[in-house]
């Protein structure tokens, strides 16, 4: 993995993050990721707006020179994935000045991902989406959840809220489908305004709402997705097989058609 930090004119390489940030020390960063594709960031635009918003949203004051730096740094980088993390720099615990934040690119060099099937599970313990769903450093529950989808024989976990609606899956956005009606937790539930979930949207009619345990074992098909792989058909709920896949596979095709892959 490389990285560079905003030194305020450019970008500059670093190996090491102050322990007096508050991104380290607490997990105060917000963060997007970018799949790198043959010297192309993928949805560069769509992911820093979302950035933007969520900086915005909690206050941090990001410099727009170091986000239009971005996309020269990531176009030299080999293919793989990028996270941009925004961290409220230096300070206290109970301060909201986060007027020095520093900005952070992350690059590591990854082969494509394989398609193989998606077997998912449930994880039995709430989830509490961090800020309605923003993508921040405190991370640990999701990377724990799919340590233990992976253990367990699966490759990915359902996560699920207080009031047991669907979240998401532990690193993808979900959606279910039945009797040709497609549907997708909406941001409310804790979702994560993900760029494929809004690219999904944009093409096929989604419903946005609440989802429970029910509605995945009376559905047709399940599909994730997600910056990395795009789009990712699942086969299996639990141990339940899933009848279809037809929607899934549609899309997944029209994203790889779309990304040139």
């Amino acid at each position: 993995m490389e990285a560079w930090c905003w030194k305020g004119r450019q970008f500059e390489p670093c190996d090491s993050l102050p322990v007096s940030d508050r991104g380290f020390r607490y997990g105060m960063s917000v963060f997007e990721t970018v799949r790198l594709w043959r010297s192309q960031p993928l949805f560069l635009a769509e992911h820093l707006a979302l950035l933007t918003q969520a900086c915005g949203r909690l206050g941090f004051s990001v410099d727009p020179a170091a986000l239009a730096a971005v996309e020269s740094l990531l176009k030299q980088q080999a293919d793989g994935v990028a996270r941009l993390y925004v961290t409220a720099g230096d300070g206290p615990l109970d301060s909201r000045d986060f007027s020095a934040p520093r900005i952070l690119v992350l690059c590591e060099k990854r082969p494509p991902p394989v398609e193989k099937p998606c077997r998912l599970t449930i994880v039995d313990t709430m989830y509490k989406a961090p800020f309605g769903g923003l993508k921040t450093a405190n991370y640990w529950a999701n990377a724990d959840a799919l340590a233990h989808a992976l253990e367990g024989g699966h490759d990915e976990a359902l996560l699920f809220n207080e009031n047991s609606e669907l979240v998401s899956a532990a690193s993808a956005n979900v959606f279910v489908v039945r009797g040709g009606e497609i549907r997708t937790p909406a941001l409310e539930c804790g979702a994560r305004a993900g760029v494929t979930r809004s690219w999904i949207m944009s093409r096929l009619p989604v419903s946005e709402g609440s989802l429970f345990v029910g509605d995945l074992q009376a559905a047709d098909e399940v599909f994730l997705s997600s910056s990395w792989y795009g789009v990712r058909p699942a086969t299996s709920v639990m141990t339940r097989d899933l009848p279809q896949h037809q929607v899934g596979d549609r899309l997944a095709a029209e994203f790889r058609e779309a990304i040139g892959a």
